[in-house]
């Protein structure tokens, strides 16, 4: 469930949103980032792992399923680092120009957050505002790392042979197990229209479906141009016991 005190970055192609939640999810900024090309986050693990002195081990294009483990490997990085970046951000001083101040002012004025923080700002009693100031940083919460999947870019990939591999080694069904494998918890936004195929092999992951306490560890998000399309793509979920747990409007320009 969105919460309300978070932004939304929408969308904008492989290489522009492809680390935003490094750069924003520990303001309590949700983004998206769009699994397309392996390449680019492969480099892009390779880079954060050497930024942030963590171990890094290549996965070349010889390694078996190096699509999906390439994504896996990378959104876990990612998450490691929005919540190291996150635990940071907490343990800062309520004073100007720190990164903790700048995550309060940048929420929306209807936020209970926000009245909550300008309230502890009014506060005159040290103490008083000292456990104010510790209670919103309980409240505090990351931005969601949400991917992006287009589902018609599922192109068939070859062996070195040029035998034809199964349809799971296919681009879009690999990003989807890349996902799935992954720490995060979070939602696969899936755009560009119904694909009966993919949306079927959804259905191979427990990660899709609710636990025993009706919780959901991977949620589906769906990208649709009308209310139309939200029906026929919700409903062919639903038959497969699959919930959809919101739908984004965009332009079909868009898709």
């Amino acid at each position: 469930m969105t919460k309300t005190h978070h932004f939304h970055i929408p969308v904008m192609g492989i290489g522009y949103t492809i680390d935003t939640p490094i750069k924003v999810a520990h303001f309590g900024i949700s983004s998206v980032i769009s699994l397309g090309d392996d390449g680019l986050i492969e480099r892009m693990r390779a880079y954060y792992c050497q930024q942030y002195n963590l171990s890094y081990t290549e996965i070349d294009n010889n390694e078996e399923d190096y699509r999906a483990k390439r994504i896996t490997a990378y959104l876990n990085i990612v998450q490691q680092i929005v919540e190291q970046n996150f635990n940071d951000l907490k343990k800062e001083a309520f004073a100007p120009n720190t990164n903790i101040t700048k995550y309060f002012e940048m929420l929306p004025e209807n936020s209970l957050l926000k009245k909550d923080y300008l309230e502890m700002l009014a506060e005159p009693n040290a103490s008083k505002k000292s456990s104010m100031q510790e209670a919103l940083k309980n409240q505090m919460e990351m931005g969601a790392i949400d991917v992006n999947v287009m589902t018609k870019l599922d192109k068939d990939n070859y062996t070195k042979k040029g035998e034809k591999m199964p349809i799971e080694y296919n681009d879009a069904h690999a990003a989807v197990r890349g996902f799935a494998n992954s720490n995060l918890r979070s939602g696969l936004v899936l755009s560009a229209g119904l694909s009966p195929r993919l949306y079927t092999y959804l259905s191979k992951f427990d990660c899709f479906f609710p636990d025993e306490n009706g919780q959901l560890e991977k949620t589906i998000i769906l990208k649709v141009s009308d209310y139309r399309s939200s029906i026929i793509q919700g409903k062919f979920l639903a038959k497969k016991g699959i919930w959809v747990s919101e739908f984004r409007v965009e332009s079909g320009l868009n898709c």
